[in-house]
């Protein structure tokens, strides 16, 4: 089974920006109003895609761990694409004077190269991915690709990583709307144990490419988002490629909050319940294939403890269980 990257559009490149800008998704997400409080510091953050510029200025001391499975050279993570550092950029760009600032950029990234620089990809370097950060116990695992198919080993995988607390959240894809289907979704963001993230513009209003169904659960900005990108420099992009990390950022953030004032991590379910509780309503209302239930945004949390009141006091962080990575070890080629 063969992955694509959704087609992305690459608007504009810089070579260097001096002067430090904060894009309008991470605004519209709300982050500031968090960095006060936390920036994400101790949260582990998987994400899969091309790999990464790891000597790009904005992310140096962000990459904690990273492998490639895409040649014998797992150490070789080089993005020639660009398309993983301009995702790991919305995530955790340094908060450093200039650049860019990522939405959480105090956590750890762990780099899972699956995709060539052509964005193409087999199933044993997603399925290698997905063991090696369940190995390394990220909290949150971000997936900007899409594909119209799914194995039985690729939704078994993709079970056991929420079964063992890993939230995972995924682009939704960008096919558009469909006048002969209901969704242009495609997995792993269609799966029930995924967060299915949609793309809106400046304004708020659903980009014409983002694909729709009744599996959409959270919007961003995905239209026009400058980020990192190869070769020390910068970009705009457009694709749900890039309100996904959006969101991963947030759960960082959420996390980080969760940690500091309950001392524990929430669930892939609590971590679910604050985002549809504290998102913007947008198209029809309640819950639609357009936005799912919103654009979330931290500006929503008005009390301290919102997070807390979401959390089930028994309801600890899920423990791997001990036999998981035997299990999954047999997916793996």
């Amino acid at each position: 089974m063969k992955f694509k990257l959704s087609d992305f559009k690459v608007l504009n490149v810089k070579t260097s920006q001096r002067r430090e800008v904060i894009d309008y998704g991470v605004r519209m997400i709300g982050a500031p109003l968090e960095w006060p409080e936390t920036m994400g510091k101790g949260i582990k953050v998987g994400v899969i895609d091309t790999g990464i510029d790891i000597n790009h200025e904005d992310l140096q001391g962000r990459i904690k761990e990273y492998i490639n499975f895409t040649s014998s050279d797992r150490q070789d993570v080089n993005d020639e694409n660009g398309h993983g550092t301009h995702v790991a950029g919305i995530i955790a760009a340094n908060r450093n004077g200039t650049g860019v600032v990522g939405v959480s950029p105090e956590v750890d990234l762990y780099i899972a190269k699956a995709f060539d620089k052509d964005g193409m990809a087999d199933f044993e370097a997603i399925a290698g991915s997905l063991i090696w950060l369940a190995e390394c116990n990220v909290d949150v695992i971000n997936m900007s690709f899409s594909s119209d198919y799914i194995s039985r080993e690729y939704y078994y995988l993709i079970s056991e990583l929420y079964r063992s607390g890993i939230t995972m959240v995924c682009a939704a894809g960008n096919k558009g709307k469909n006048q002969e289907s209901d969704t242009t979704i495609g997995y792993p963001a269609k799966l029930e144990e995924t967060i299915a993230v949609t793309a809106v513009d400046i304004n708020k209003e659903r980009a014409d490419f983002s694909s729709i169904g009744p599996e959409a659960e959270i919007a961003a900005a995905g239209k026009e988002v400058y980020s990192c990108y190869k070769n020390n420099s910068y970009a705009v992009l457009s694709g749900t490629s890039m309100a996904a990390p959006a969101i991963t950022g947030a759960v960082a953030l959420l996390q980080a909050k969760s940690v500091k004032k309950q001392n524990k991590k929430l669930s892939p379910e609590e971590v679910r319940s604050v985002l549809h509780m504290y998102s913007e309503d947008l198209g029809e209302a309640g819950k639609d294939p357009e936005y799912g239930y919103g654009v979330f945004s931290f500006g929503r949390i008005r009390e301290s403890d919102s997070v807390s009141k979401v959390a089930v006091e028994s309801n600890e962080r899920i423990k791997k269980p001990p036999l998981l990575f035997r299990n999954l070890m047999r997916y793996q080629m």
